[in-house]
């Protein structure tokens, strides 16, 4: 069967120093679970450069500052 899901934004997290660096996914995913923000897909690459999320649509401006907030501020 395929599903198709609709009204999904994508958000990467990048960093050079994500893979070095222990609990970087953790922090990404607790902000989001903070926020209330579902994840509907989780993709990382082989490089460990990123972490990409899956979210609707409409919570894609609250994840972008929850993430900021947690590595920036």
């Amino acid at each position: 069967n395929i599903y198709i899901e609709k009204n999904i934004a994508i958000l990467a997290v990048v960093g050079r120093g994500m893979y070095t660096k222990r609990g970087t996914a953790a922090r990404v995913f607790a902000a989001l679970a903070h926020s209330s923000i579902n994840i509907k897909m989780i993709d990382q690459g082989s490089s460990e450069l990123n972490i990409i999320v899956g979210i609707d649509e409409s919570e894609f401006k609250n994840a972008i500052k929850c993430i900021y907030d947690i590595f920036v501020n």
